[in-house]
C-alpha cells in the first residue's frame, strides 16, 4: 500500500494519494487502507516517508582513496541526494513536503526530518574538514548544508535543470572556498 501511495504520488501530486487510489492501485479494499491508515493526512505522510529514504554510508573505498578528503565525502553524499532529486519518484516527495510544510504540522515535521537528515549526513565531513582548518570553525553542518543542498535544490525544482555530478562539484567547491 505504501508502494502504491508513493507511486501515486509520483504520477499525481499529494492531491493523488486518496484512501481509494491507494486501494485500488494495490489491489486491497478500501478498509484496509482506512484501518492502517485513518486519516487522508497521515496516508499521505506515509507516501511522503517512503519516498523519503535515508542516505546510504559513505562506502569505506571511497574514503580509504580519498585519504579520508572532507571534500570527497561531500561530494559524495551530495551527488546521491542529487540522484535521489533527479528521479522522478524519489524527486517528488521532498518538493511535495516543502510545499506543504507552510499549512500542515505533520508536513513541517517531515520537513524538519528532512533537513536533520541531510545536516547529519553532511556532518561528518564538516567536522572533519573544520578540525583540518579546511573550513571556518563557525561552520556547521547546517549552514554547509544550506549552502551546497539549497543551490541544488533551487536548480532541481524551481529550474527544472538536472544534476549533473559537474553541478555537485561545483556547488561543493564554492561552499568550501567561500568558507575556508
Amino acid at each position: 500500500m505504501v508502494a502504491a501511495a508513493t507511486a501515486l504520488l509520483t504520477e499525481g501530486g499529494l492531491e493523488a494519494v486518496t484512501h481509494q487510489t491507494v486501494a485500488t492501485r494495490a489491489g486491497v479494499g478500501r478498509a484496509t487502507v482506512y484501518r492502517h491508515w485513518p486519516s487522508l493526512l497521515h496516508l499521505r505522510l506515509a507516501a511522503l516517508e517512503a519516498g523519503i529514504p535515508p542516505l546510504p554510508p559513505v562506502p569505506e573505498e571511497l574514503r580509504a582513496a580519498s585519504g579520508n578528503d572532507p571534500r570527497a565525502e561531500l561530494i559524495y553524499r551530495l551527488n546521491v541526494l542529487a540522484e535521489r532529486w533527479d528521479d522522478e519518484q524519489s524527486g517528488a516527495a521532498p518538493a511535495a513536503v516543502l510545499g506543504g510544510s507552510r499549512h500542515d504540522e505533520g508536513m513541517r515535521r517531515l520537513r524538519e526530518s528532512l533537513l536533520n537528515q541531510i545536516a547529519d549526513a553532511l556532518r561528518p565531513a564538516v567536522t572533519t574538514a573544520v578540525g583540518r582548518g579546511q573550513l571556518r570553525p563557525d561552520v556547521t553542518p547546517e549552514t554547509f548544508a544550506m549552502a551546497t543542498a539549497g543551490p541544488l535544490f533551487f536548480e532541481r525544482f524551481f529550474v527544472g535543470n538536472h544534476l549533473g555530478r559537474d553541478t555537485v562539484n561545483a556547488v561543493v567547491d564554492a561552499a568550501l572556498r567561500g568558507w575556508s
